[in-house]
C-alpha cells in the first residue's frame, strides 16, 4: 500500500519539484501499486517489470513509473530509519 499523503509531504520537503510534478509522481506510484502492491522489497521494480501489464505500458510511462519508484523507496527507507 502506498502511502500518498506521506509521501506527498516528503516530497515537498525533499526535493525541488512542483506542486503538479509531485501529484504527478504520487499518482505513477499509485498506479504501480495497483499491479503489483508496495512491500518494501528491493527487488520490487524487477517483480513490477515481470507483469505483462507493467510491459504493455509506453515507454515513457514505464520510465515514470521506475522514477515514482525509486523516489517512493527512498521515502520508505527514510520512514522506516526513524522508527528503528
Amino acid at each position: 500500500m502506498v502511502y500518498t499523503n506521506e509521501f506527498k509531504n516528503w516530497l515537498t520537503e525533499n526535493t525541488s519539484y512542483s506542486p503538479p510534478v509531485i501529484s504527478d509522481i504520487v499518482s505513477r506510484a499509485k498506479r504501480a501499486d495497483r499491479m503489483l502492491e508496495w512491500n518494501g522489497e528491493d527487488i520490487y521494480q524487477f517483480r513490477l517489470e515481470q507483469l505483462e501489464e507493467y510491459k504493455k505500458l509506453s515507454v515513457s510511462v514505464r520510465s515514470q513509473i521506475k522514477k515514482a519508484i525509486k523516489l517512493y523507496s527512498e521515502f520508505w527507507l527514510s520512514q522506516k530509519e526513524k522508527v528503528d
